[in-house]
């Protein structure tokens, strides 16, 4: 029998060996020149891997344990949104309103998965907070297995995170660093419109959705077992789903008016809506998740009462807790993960090692196809070490940008080949959080079926992954030789 290792023990492994590696690295005085932005003034500054085992790294390790767990943002809106579609799921409704799917073919539901994870990026990492759960739960009602459909909105979010049909707050925030690069390096009339990219971004969404379908029916579904039989006793009630939809409707007025133009949910010290409603001090945005549950449990409650699920205020309380079971694994994974990435954060590992692979595309004096593949190639190799969209393009984006411009190439096309290579370089990085919390959500749900380790899910999903970098740089390409409008009043040479 061929020895694994379980997710768990791969963590701690990696763990040891980002230390060790680490260590060597700081022996040698592994460094990166950053360079950044400073009031309108590149600024450049030597970043060198720090020694985890000197006074000051032991003393960090020991001491920011606990508090890296609770910084961990996911871990919480996981809690909230597994609560959310426990008491959901335990009322009946969405039994009554997913069962209908069991009708459809497996290639069907995957399209249709695969197009609603695309979509869902419009709300950011909310998408893998909501859809995680909700995938499972799908699937179930389906007859299918749930492990496939969590790997499925794994595979669109994340791959489709570069696209979309409509921009998202990510989309803004990397706009800003786009146009700061540009302005103070090469252009000062340089202005970023979140609807550059619009043509490129819808036509590669329609493709992109068609694609990953056909390639998990062709691949994945052969390694994952398709069927899972699932069952219960709940009773579906017209009467209860009428209800509970003017139930929404009286939930969700109110909370489309607080985020009406100068609404009390928006930040308003922003300039644009995308920004006043998702920015990081944006009521709406803080709240995102607890207005989610609210609505919900409202929704929930007059369902499951109705519908007679709910036969006391006893059912009622544990319908919250039911989707938290079989659970414990993936918090064990994510404070595993809270260390690897305290780890690496403190001791510039992941900034270092992407510095350098910025490096070398800055010392040869490439333009055309060659700068746009060599590109792409390498920021999916720094993805892997520093999976952060915002956080690498803050390094990358006054070096890249620059570059592409004396290039002839428009900092809207770097910035969307930045996305497109971003998106792929996460989905087979354990350094990427969601990657992690697949793995924990398909352990909960891979319970009778042999363990799926964390090899094991990048071999079940690489071939499609592959084919995903072959066809973004094949969109790349396509659109450079043919001169192509990547969006309103925007192109791919200046």
């Amino acid at each position: 029998m061929k020895k694994t290792f379980s997710p768990v023990v791969t963590m701690i492994i990696m763990i040891f060996l980002t230390i060790i590696v680490s260590f060597v690295l700081s022996l040698i005085n592994f460094d990166g020149t950053t360079t950044i932005i400073s009031n309108g003034i590149l600024e450049t500054s030597v970043v060198v891997v720090k020694n985890i085992f000197s006074k000051e790294g032991i003393s960090y390790f020991f001491s920011n344990v606990i508090n890296n767990f609770n910084l961990l943002e996911p871990l919480v809106l996981i809690i909230l949104s597994l609560i959310s579609f426990s008491v959901a799921k335990e009322s009946g409704l969405l039994k009554h309103v997913f069962n209908p799917l069991k009708k459809l073919k497996l290639n069907v539901l995957t399209f249709i998965m695969i197009f609603l994870s695309i979509i869902a990026t419009i709300i950011g990492d909310y998408s893998y907070i909501i859809l995680f759960p909700l995938a499972a739960i799908i699937y179930q009602y389906s007859n299918k297995n749930p492990v496939l459909g969590i790997i499925t909105v794994f595979l669109g979010i994340t791959l489709g995170y570069g696209t979309g049909i409509f921009y998202n707050f990510n989309d803004y925030e990397l706009g800003l660093l786009t146009e700061i690069a540009a302005v103070s390096t090469v252009d000062p009339s340089y202005k970023f419109s979140l609807y550059s990219n619009l043509y490129i971004m819808i036509t590669s969404t329609i493709v992109l959705t068609f694609l990953i379908t056909t390639m998990i029916n062709k691949y994945l579904i052969n390694k994952v077992s398709v069927s899972s039989k699932y069952e219960d006793e709940l009773v579906i009630s017209k009467k209860a789903l009428f209800y509970s939809l003017i139930g929404l409707i009286v939930c969700l007025i109110p909370i489309f008016i607080m985020i009406l133009p100068n609404g009390i949910l928006l930040d308003n010290n922003q300039t644009t809506y995308v920004a006043k409603l998702f920015g990081a001090s944006s009521p709406f945005n803080l709240s995102f998740m607890y207005l989610f549950l609210l609505v919900l449990a409202v929704v929930s409650t007059i369902y499951g009462f109705i519908s007679k699920n709910f036969k006391n205020n006893h059912e009622y309380g544990w319908a919250y807790t039911k989707e938290l079971n079989n659970i414990g694994y993936l918090f064990v994974l994510m404070f595993l993960s809270s260390i690897l990435f305290g780890i690496i954060n403190w001791t510039n590992l992941g900034v270092v090692i992407a510095n350098n692979l910025i490096y070398i595309i800055s010392l040869f004096n490439f333009t055309g196809l060659p700068l746009i593949i060599i590109s792409f190639v390498l920021i999916v190799l720094m993805s892997f070490f520093l999976p952060g969209s915002l956080e690498k393009w803050t390094l990358i984006s006054p070096i890249l940008v620059p570059l592409f411009m004396k290039g002839n190439l428009t900092p809207d096309y770097a910035q969307f080949l930045f996305k497109a290579a971003d998106s792929v370089g996460k989905v087979l990085t354990p350094m990427f959080i969601y990657f992690i919390i697949m793995v924990g959500f398909i352990q909960k749900y891979n319970l009778k079926e042999k363990q799926i380790t964390l090899f094991n899910t990048f071999k079940l999903i690489w071939p499609i992954v592959i084919t995903v970098f072959v066809f973004w740089l094949l969109i790349l390409i396509i659109w450079y030789v043919a001169g192509l409008p990547l969006g309103i009043n925007t192109f791919v040479t200046m």
